[in-house]
C-alpha cells in the first residue's frame, strides 16, 4: 500500500516517522512510504521497496535461467506452447475449462538430463 501522508499513515498502524524501514534499516523520515501485505507488518521507503522487488524478480530469472556452467533445472511452461493433449488433460485434471475462457497459467517442469542425474 502506497502511504503518502500522516493520514494514511496513522490508518496503517503506523505510530510515527521514526519507526525503521524493514529493508535498510533507517528511520522512514519522509513520504511516499510502502506498507507491504506480509503477515508481519513491514514499511519500506519507496525507493527501498523498488530495490527489493528488483532483487527478487533477479533472484527468480537466475533460478529459471542459471548462468553457465549451471544446468538449468526448471521450465517455466505457458499452457499454449505445451502439447495440446497435455494441456488439455492438466486441466480437465484440475477441473478447468478445457476449451475458450482458459485461464494464463503456467506449468514448472523439472528437466531430466544425464547430467543432473550424475550430480545427484
Amino acid at each position: 500500500m502506497l502511504i503518502v501522508n500522516d493520514e494514511q499513515r496513522l490508518r496503517a498502524g503506523i505510530g510515527s516517522l521514526s519507526k525503521r524501514c524493514s529493508y535498510c534499516s533507517k528511520a522512514l523520515a519522509a513520504y511516499p512510504l510502502i506498507l507491504s501485505d506480509e503477515a508481519r507488518l513491514a514499511v519500506y521507503h519507496a525507493a527501498c521497496a523498488a530495490a527489493l522487488a528488483t532483487e527478487i524478480l533477479v533472484d527468480l530469472y537466475t533460478f529459471f535461467s542459471p548462468p553457465a556452467p549451471y544446468p538449468q533445472l526448471f521450465i517455466l511452461t505457458p499452457p499454449n506452447v505445451a502439447p495440446a493433449h497435455e494441456t488439455e488433460h492438466h486441466q480437465a485434471h484440475e477441473g478447468l475449462p478445457v476449451a475458450g475462457g482458459q485461464k494464463p497459467t503456467f506449468r514448472i517442469g523439472f528437466v531430466l538430463s544425464a547430467a543432473n542425474v550424475a550430480r545427484y
